[in-house]
C-alpha cells in the first residue's frame, strides 16, 4: 500500500500548478507534502494534438502569462513573508523562464508577444512537470477504481500501471480533464457517422479526406471550434455547418473580464447573487468562441453558423447520411448532413461516476445529498477549497468550481490561486478559517491585510 497527501488524476495544467506549488513548498520547508500525479496517456495530453478531436495548432484562449503562479498573491493564503517567498521560486517555474530555457524569449517578445498554439503550451506544461520534483511523484498509469476506507477516512485509488497493479491510500483525491463527452440522441443506426470529442484519429478515417462532404459540428465551445479548425485543415473538400444553442459569441477579453478571472476575491464572487455568476459565466466561458480562431474562418464559405438546439439524430437518405432535428425561436426544422460531431460537452461527474463502485457512490450521494439527480445546469456545491462541500476525505474537482468559487478555476485563468487554495488545508490545517463562523472561510482580505498596491474593489455588485 502506497500513501500519498495528494492524488491527482491527469496531468495537465491544474497538476503542472499543484505540482510546482508543491516542489516551492517543499524546497523553503514551509510544508512536507507527498504528491503523485497518475497520467494513463502522455504529460499534457490535451494540449498535444495527439488525442481527441484537437490538431494542437489552436491558439491558447488566455495568454501564457498568467501562467502556473499567476497571479502571485501567495501572501493571500500563507502570510506575507512565506507567500513571498513562495512567489520568488514559482518565478523559476514562469512562461518567461520556460521561453527562456528553450531559447524563445527574445524572438515571442520580438514578435510582438503572439497567441501561443495549444502544443506550445503542452510543451510548456511538460517542461514544469520534468522540473517539480520534490515531493512530487508521477506514475504513468490508468486509475481504475476509487474506492472509500471508513475506518481512516481515506481514498484508496487503485492503478494500472501496465507492468503492476498499484494501491494508494490519500487524504485527499483531485480530478483533472475534461470529464467525459455529453451523449447526444441518436438511431442505433447512425452510429458509424458519428464522432465526438474524445473520437480518437483512427475513426476519423471514416470521413473522406480527397471527396466533397457535409459535416455538422454540435456545440457552441471551444471544443466545437477546435473540432472545426481540426476537420477544416484536414479535409480541404467539405463543408460544415456548426449548430449553437444560442446567437455565436465572442469571449470578452477587457480588464473587467479578466480580473474577474484572475482573483475572484476581488470582486467577493461567492457573495454574488447565483443569477449574477451564472450570466458571467454564460456571456465570458460557457458557450463562447475564441476570436482570434473565429477571425480565421470568418471568411471562409464552408463554414457556416445555424442557432438552433439539437434535439435528436436519425437517418437520412437511406442510411448514407444523418438528418439532424432541431428546435429554434423561429420554429423546428431539420437538415441531412454525411457525419456529425458532438461537441457539445463533458460531464466531470459522469468521469466520478464510472470510477467509484456503487457502495461509495451511494455514500458521496448520501453525505453530499442529490449529487447524482442534480439537472446539468444545476450549482454543485464546491468548497473554498475547490472540494466537493459535505465529503470528508477531501475530493477536489476544480472543473467544477467556476460557479461556485470563480470562472478562472475551471479553465487557465487563476491557476496561481487554484493551487494555493486545493494545498492550503495540507498546510495550514483543514479547520474552519480564521473569522469563519461557517465553516466555509471568511474572505481572504479579512486574514490577510491587502497591501497599499493591491486595492481590492468590486467589479460589479448586485
Amino acid at each position: 500500500m502506497l500513501e500519498s497527501d495528494l492524488l491527482i488524476v491527469g496531468a495537465g495544467a491544474k497538476s503542472a500548478a499543484i505540482a510546482t506549488k508543491v516542489h516551492a513548498l517543499n524546497t523553503l520547508g514551509l510544508a512536507q507534502i507527498s504528491l503523485t500525479i497518475v497520467e494513463a496517456t502522455e504529460l499534457a495530453a490535451s494540449w498535444s494534438g495527439r488525442n481527441g478531436l484537437t490538431s494542437g495548432r489552436e491558439s491558447l484562449a488566455v495568454t501564457p502569462i498568467k501562467d502556473v503562479g499567476y497571479p502571485y498573491q501567495s501572501y493571500r493564503t500563507f502570510g506575507e513573508q512565506d507567500g513571498d517567498a513562495i512567489d520568488s521560486m514559482m518565478i523559476l517555474f514562469s512562461w518567461q523562464q520556460f521561453l527562456i530555457a528553450t531559447r524563445r524569449y527574445a524572438r515571442w517578445i520580438d514578435a510582438g508577444l503572439p497567441a501561443v498554439q495549444h502544443r506550445e503550451y503542452g510543451q510548456y506544461i511538460a517542461w514544469l512537470l520534468a522540473r517539480a520534483t520534490e515531493g512530487v511523484d508521477i506514475v504513468h498509469g490508468r486509475v481504475m477504481e476509487v474506492s472509500l476506507d471508513g475506518d481512516t477516512e481515506q481514498w484508496v485509488v487503485d492503478v494500472d500501471t501496465r507492468s503492476r497493479q498499484d494501491r494508494y491510500t490519500c487524504p485527499a483525491l483531485m480530478l483533472t480533464g475534461p470529464g467525459v463527452h455529453r451523449p447526444i440522441s441518436h438511431d442505433d443506426d447512425v452510429q458509424g457517422r458519428l464522432f465526438h470529442c474524445d473520437s480518437r484519429r483512427v475513426e476519423l478515417s471514416r470521413i473522406p479526406t480527397e471527396e466533397g462532404c457535409e459535416i455538422a459540428i454540435v456545440g457552441g465551445g471551444e471544443s466545437a471550434l477546435s473540432a472545426l479548425a481540426l476537420l477544416r485543415a484536414s479535409r480541404p473538400k467539405a463543408l460544415f455547418t456548426v449548430y449553437t444553442p444560442s446567437l455565436p459569441m465572442s469571449r470578452a477579453e477587457s480588464f473587467l473580464e479578466n480580473r474577474v478571472f484572475s482573483n475572484p476575491d476581488d470582486v467577493d464572487w461567492s457573495a454574488q447573487s447565483l443569477e449574477a455568476r451564472r450570466d458571467f459565466v454564460r456571456h465570458s466561458d460557457r458557450g463562447v468562441f475564441d476570436p482570434g480562431t473565429l477571425a480565421e474562418i470568418a471568411y471562409d464559405d464552408r463554414c457556416r453558423f445555424v442557432t438552433g438546439r439539437v434535439t435528436h439524430v436519425a437517418s437520412g437518405r437511406e442510411g448514407e447520411r444523418v438528418r439532424v432535428y432541431c428546435e429554434a425561436a423561429a420554429g423546428d426544422f431539420a437538415h441531412e448532413h454525411d457525419y456529425l460531431v458532438n461537441c457539445t460537452g463533458f460531464d466531470l461527474l459522469e468521469q466520478l461516476r464510472l470510477l467509484l463502485p456503487a457502495a461509495v457512490r451511494d455514500e458521496l450521494g448520501r453525505r453530499v445529498g442529490g449529487l447524482w439527480e442534480r439537472p446539468p445546469a444545476a450549482e454543485i456545491p464546491i468548497g473554498r477549497n475547490l472540494e466537493l462541500e459535505g465529503m470528508c476525505p477531501r475530493l477536489h474537482i476544480p472543473g467544477l468550481a467556476g460557479l461556485s468559487q470563480g470562472p478562472g478555476f475551471a479553465n487557465l485563468g487563476s491557476l496561481g490561486i487554484l493551487a494555493n487554495r486545493v494545498l492550503e488545508p495540507l498546510v495550514c490545517g483543514a479547520g474552519p478559517l480564521v473569522g469563519s463562523d461557517d465553516g466555509r472561510g471568511a474572505p481572504l482580505e479579512a486574514r490577510v491585510p491587502a497591501r497599499a498596491d493591491d486595492p481590492v474593489a468590486p467589479v460589479f455588485t448586485e
